[in-house]
Formats: structure tokens, sequence, C-alpha cells
């Protein structure tokens, strides 16, 4: 969002203000990409701001409270192909 408005700034109001997001958000772009952190990502994390992995972990959580894998059982003498099948059809739904 702050590279989304220093750009607009640069291109309406004042050049100067494309150092917004060339001088700021870039960096911190470059650094989450080499590190996998940035100093914003702390304040998104008390906010309330989720990664992918987080999302799903919860949501497989869940399915597995709510019994969407019971059907399944492990070591049973089914056909695997059977087995995959049900797994995909449990974790899709």
């Amino acid at each position: 969002m702050i590279a989304f408005v220093g750009i607009v700034l640069g291109v309406t109001v004042d050049r100067k203000w494309l150092l917004l997001p060339g001088g700021i958000v870039l960096p911190f772009l470059a650094q989450h990409a080499v590190q996998g952190w940035c100093p914003p990502v702390s304040v998104f994390r008390r906010v309330g701001v989720r990664t992918r992995r987080e999302i799903d972990a919860e949501k497989f959580a869940l399915k597995v409270l709510r019994g969407d894998f019971d059907s399944i059982t492990p070591g049973s003498e089914i056909d695997e192909a059977t087995d995959v099948n049900q797994v995909l059809q449990a974790v899709k739904s």
C-alpha cells in the first residue's frame, strides 16, 4: 500500500515521492526475500496477519477435529489408490 501511494504521489505531485517506494519499501522486500524477515513483519503479526502455512495447518487441524479423516483407516487391506482418493476428498472438502 505504501509503495502504491508513493508511486501515485510521485507521478501526480512530485517525483521526490518516488523515494518512498524505492527507498523504503524496496529494501524491505529485498531483505524479506534474502532473510525471510523484515521489520514490518512483526507489526503485521501483532495485527493478526498469518502466513499461508499457518492458515493451511489450522484448516487441517479443524478437519481432523470435525472428523473428516475418520473413514480412513491406516494399515487396512484396502487398495492404496482408494486410500489416496479418500484422503484427497477429505482434504478438499
